[in-house]
């Protein structure tokens, strides 16, 4: 069976240049597909409305880019009434990560459409001075009691905040204030609470400001060049074997553990093709579905009401709630 689908997946691609939306069974599980060359369309993080935690429809999200393929990215707070939904998940935008977590695994795109899933654990660290800093947090509604955490253009034009904040623009302190600051073109800006306050007591006007990213894996050389990273999770195939472990990941909702449901999955094929699935079960049904697709290596991505894909401008799944961040495809 496995070489009938492959078959199937080799003519849609060859068909529609990898954009003919296929539907099949596996396992009991009816799956929906498209097979995306990376070669010739590119992955692009899309956000809520353009800021990290806002919340979009996926079609609105899609056309803002003009994507021939979109699916839901990242799990967020779908419950809560907050203004802000943070993302629960890792993603990297235009080379820069976005929101960090170290729940679940990443699929990043590099600029050559070379593809890889893998579990990162991101640490942002610099110098002022000859003094460290770092940042655990990013682009997130600032809710902890204690926090070191960046603010990139992603989030807005302005960080919206009161507390120690310090805007920093080619690799200089700009400005340090505790009320809202503008978030540079090129910058970003620092804010520190609680017991993390007297590390912004470190920066000063005028000083130089040097940051680094650590990846957190053995695939750095990869990761240093990646332009676009979406988070899910958890990861369902790895070397075209099961290697469900939700737990290991993580994750603690028993609609990941145990429960049935809608879900989004996104797959590398080994020759490089993503495939973007959905499809409705258990996560060990959907290792059963991913690597009956052939896929070498496959995640999970949000579900439930959020699960959502739509190909060539139709729905192949239409979300039921609106959605806070997007992975979507378009022509290179």
């Amino acid at each position: 069976m496995n070489g009938m689908i492959a078959a199937c997946l080799l003519a849609s691609a060859v068909g529609n240049q990898g954009l003919a939306v296929k539907t099949t069974k596996i396992a009991g599980a009816s799956v929906s597909y498209v097979v995306i060359d990376p070669k010739l369309y590119a992955a692009k993080v899309v956000t809520g409305k353009g800021n990290v935690g806002s919340l979009d429809s996926l079609k609105n999200m899609a056309n803002r880019y003009k994507a021939v393929a979109a699916i839901n990215g990242a799990f967020f707070d779908a419950y809560s009434n907050n203004a802000i939904r943070n993302t629960v998940q890792t993603m990297i935008s235009d080379g820069m990560p976005i929101n960090l977590s170290d729940i679940g695994v990443v699929f990043g795109m590099n600029q050559e459409g070379k593809v890889r899933i893998d579990p990162l654990k991101i640490r942002i660290r610099g110098k002022v001075g000859n003094q460290s800093w770092y940042a655990f947090r990013a682009n997130n509604d600032p809710l902890s009691k204690n926090l070191a955490q960046i603010f990139t253009p992603h989030w807005g034009a302005k960080t919206g905040l009161s507390g120690l904040q310090v805007q920093i623009s080619d690799g200089q302190v700009r400005q340090v204030s505790r009320s809202s600051v503008t978030i540079p073109a090129g910058g970003y800006v620092l804010y520190f609470k609680g017991t993390e306050e007297s590390m912004g007591s470190r920066f000063k006007f005028g000083d130089k400001v040097s940051m680094t990213i650590d990846y957190g894996t053995s695939q750095s050389a990869f990761w240093e060049g990646v332009t676009e990273g979406m988070g899910g999770g958890p990861t369902l195939v790895r070397g075209g074997k099961d290697v469900l472990d939700a737990e290991s990941e993580g994750f603690r909702d028993p609609k990941i553990l145990s429960g049935s449901g809608s879900r989004t999955l996104l797959g590398i094929m080994p020759d490089g093709q993503v495939v973007l699935a959905v499809s409705t079960g258990t996560m060990t049904k959907m290792v059963a579905v991913m690597r009956g697709l052939g896929c070498s290596e496959a995640m999970n991505l949000d579900g439930g009401a959020s699960s959502g894909m739509i190909v060539n401008g139709k729905a192949v799944r239409a979300e039921g709630r609106p959605l806070a961040n997007a992975l979507v495809f378009t022509k290179r």
